[in-house]
Parts: structure tokens; sequence; C-alpha cells
């Protein structure tokens, strides 16, 4: 579950300009506490493709965009952790550590149904013209938030066959402490963390008061 930590980056860059071996001891120790749940999270990932048209073997791929074809050494491998601040998101929190799959097909298995559990809506028909303004072929047209298959149905019978690899687990904290969100589920990594219970996540944060300890020695703060 994520904490929001007040001054943490302010004091990670205070750590790197005046005391940089502490950093990198911040840094090491950071690491050994995620390094586990990346280890635990790629055992989630199949290791056969969930749909046999996802496969890079397979000719009727369906994902011909380079890097969203299926191959399992490539989603295991995408996910791992980082150890330097985030760039900001849209409400201006950054992570300080955090552990992410980039590999687009593991992202994919990973979050598949978590905004829509049912897969997505059709995107409607479109005629097209060229620039003389003749009609050309009728296409669905919509938003990314819409499926572009003539399969009405494509979107929920691709997440039903994922699920039955892993099924969407959500790693927020039940109890109502922290900041909920529906980022917080997944089949990999979610589920790693959720199976955790909020240890890597206290490690996280004695790690980060532990560097503040030592940095204000160092420098002689009382």
């Amino acid at each position: 579950m994520p904490a929001e930590v007040k001054g943490a980056l302010e004091l990670r860059k205070a750590i790197k300009k005046f005391t940089p071996d502490l950093a990198k001891e911040t840094r090491k120790e950071l690491a050994n506490v995620l390094a586990p749940i990346v280890k635990i999270a790629r055992g989630f990932v199949p290791s056969t493709t969930p749909l046999s048209g996802w496969a890079k073997s397979s000719s009727t791929a369906l994902w011909t965009e380079k890097g969203r074809l299926w191959s399992t050494s490539e989603a295991r491998g995408g996910i791992g952790y980082k150890t330097s601040p985030s760039k900001p998101n849209d409400k201006g929190f950054r992570a300080i550590a955090r552990i992410a799959n980039t590999s687009a097909a593991g992202a994919i298995y990973e979050t598949a149904g978590r905004l829509y559990p049912n897969g997505r809506e059709q995107a409607p028909m479109a005629m097209t013209y060229n620039n003389q303004g003749a009609t050309g072929k009728k296409i669905r047209s919509g938003t990314k938030l819409q499926s572009k298959s003539n399969n009405p149905n494509a979107g929920n019978m691709f997440i039903e066959a994922i699920n039955q690899y892993g099924p969407i687990v959500d790693a927020n904290n039940q109890t109502g402490a922290g900041r909920r969100s529906r980022k917080m589920k997944g089949r990999a990594i979610f589920r790693a963390w959720k199976e955790d219970g909020g240890k890597t996540n206290a490690a996280v944060l004695k790690a980060i008061e532990n560097s503040k300890v030592k940095f204000y020695n160092a420098m002689g703060v009382k």
C-alpha cells in the first residue's frame, strides 16, 4: 500500500548532494527490500501464453505492434524495481521506490480488466472519406477506451481467458488505512504485494527513516 512521506524527496536530494556514500547505501538497502517481491511477482507470470494467438510465434497474433506480442521471458524480465524518484503523477506525487513491468505484454497481463472487468465498450462504425470527399470503407472509430474489434464480446473473452491464469487481486489495504487506488490491482506485481501483507512497504519506510537519521548524524544535526 503506498504511503505518503513528506519531505522524502528533498531528503534524498540532500543525501545525494552532501553524503553520496550514504545515498549509495540507501539505494542498496531499498534494492534488497524490493528484490524479493520482484522474484515472487515474476513467478506469477504464466509460463505459456494465456492465448495462443498472442504468442510471438503465432501468425495470427492479436497484437502486431512491436513489443506487445507475448513472450514469457520478456513478461517476467520486464518486472523490476527502481530506487530513483519517479516523475510526478497528475496529482504531483512521486514514488521514492517502486516496482513496475516495462514489458508491454506483461503490463497487459497485469492490468487487463482492471478498469473494465467485462471488456471495453465496442467502438461505433464510421465511414472513411478520401481527400476528394469520396466515401471509402467503414471502420470502427472511437476513443482509446473503446474496442476496435468487430466482435462485441472480444474484450470479455480475452479477460476471461487471462483470468484462468490469474485473477485480478486487490492489493489495497482493506483496513481502510492509507490511500486507496484502483491502480493497486493486478495479477503479478500486485498479487505479490498483497501476499506480502505490507512487510515490504514497512521496510521501505524504515530504510528511508534510517537514512534520515544517518544523514542528520553525518551533518551534525540534533
